[in-house]
């Protein structure tokens, strides 16, 4: 089961191959050293016997967890693979997470999936030096354009952050729930105060927006 969210059941990673986007941050990559995973180095690959695994109905699966499918680096065949799978158990919820959202819109994404996003801020400072993702500004824009019926966001590790600013674009994508935590792995980040982040959760819940509350503590390196 997955660390990463409460509600998820089971985890399913059909796609092989290093994700490009190097987060430093990034714990898959952490736990792919530790343990010597050959599986997510090298060029992307889908594992057939595992894309074929069968889910119950009551299953909530994240969906390549250990990378991101919709990266740009990712054949659209592949891609195209595990959605087609994803909607032989439509009675299955699935969760996509990403930070390139803007490729949900090259596919039609079936109806039982969670279109997620990975956001930590909304300053486009705090994260160019920390990662080849889409820029977060690129990541809100196309999540505020989506028109699909269930959407989240990850706010994790959460970056300093625009008290309002942030809290109009999150309203503006208008998911259903999110989630917020600090990091977890001591990487010196410009992290918000507690009471920041407080005030941003309580502001979501306001609007109706359910929150999942993660690592939440006082920052342990730079902050606002």
């Amino acid at each position: 089961m997955s660390k990463m969210f409460p509600f998820i059941t089971k985890t399913w990673n059909p796609l092989g191959g290093k994700c490009l986007h190097k987060c430093v941050y990034c714990w898959a990559d952490r736990l792919t050293k530790q343990y010597d995973m050959s599986k997510y180095r090298g060029p992307f690959k889908i594992y057939t016997k595992v894309l074929k695994r069968k889910f119950k109905e009551n299953d909530f699966v994240f969906v390549q967890d250990m990378s991101d499918l919709f990266a740009n680096t990712v054949p659209h065949s592949m891609i195209r693979l595990v959605l087609d799978r994803i909607k032989m158990f439509p009675k299955t919820k699935f969760l996509l997470l990403t930070k390139n959202p803007i490729r949900y819109h090259n596919f039609h994404i079936p109806s039982n999936c969670v279109c997620g996003a990975t956001i930590e801020t909304d300053s486009e400072e705090l994260t160019k030096d920390i990662s080849n993702a889409p820029s977060v500004k690129e990541r809100i824009y196309w999540m505020i354009q989506l028109r699909h019926k269930d959407k989240m966001l990850s706010i994790e590790p959460i970056l300093n952050f625009g008290l309002y600013s942030f809290f109009t674009d999150i309203k503006l994508i208008n998911p259903q729930f999110v989630a917020i935590g600090y990091d977890n792995y001591k990487n010196n980040l410009l992290e918000p105060s507690l009471i920041h982040t407080t005030m941003l959760i309580n502001l979501l819940e306001k609007e109706g927006i359910k929150v999942y509350r993660k690592t939440l503590r006082e920052p342990k390196g730079d902050s606002s």
